[in-house]
């Protein structure tokens, strides 16, 4: 019952324009199971410079190297990470099919909007120099 209060005030929080402490995250919506930490502040900046910039993760959530990938992110920077799912056309098939259209082959991949891509579980600081960031 606890977590289902917290979830509340934090979505009560969000929804007034105010802030949400760490522990106090919106509840987790991502098919990869949720990260296991909060966010650094260097997680939160790299997620918007990526939402910004129109860089994807392509992932499965059957993928563990894709549950590291987003542990590496924490908990308030993952849930805001441009994913994409590919593994269930079924239920997310727009998804699916933006992960063939890009030619998707392993998981996870980042993909920048000029067709750059790294494969494999990337640090917050290799992303941070390939996205341009730093």
């Amino acid at each position: 019952m606890r977590g289902v209060a917290s979830s509340l005030l934090a979505t009560v929080l969000l929804a007034a324009g105010g802030a949400v402490a760490p522990g106090l995250a919106a509840p987790w919506a991502s098919t990869i199971g949720e990260p296991l930490r909060d966010s650094s502040p260097q997680a939160v900046e790299l997620t918007d410079h990526l939402r910004a910039i129109g860089a994807r993760f392509y992932g499965a959530w059957t993928c563990p190297a894709c549950f590291k990938q987003m542990n590496l992110f924490g908990k308030q920077a993952g849930a805001k990470l441009p994913y994409v799912e590919c593994r269930k056309p079924e239920t997310l098939p727009k998804q699916a099919e933006s992960c063939s259209a890009a030619d998707i082959r392993a998981y996870p991949t980042w993909v920048l909007p000029d067709g750059r891509r790294k494969v494999g579980v990337q640090s917050l600081d290799a992303l941070s120099r390939w996205s341009g960031l730093n």
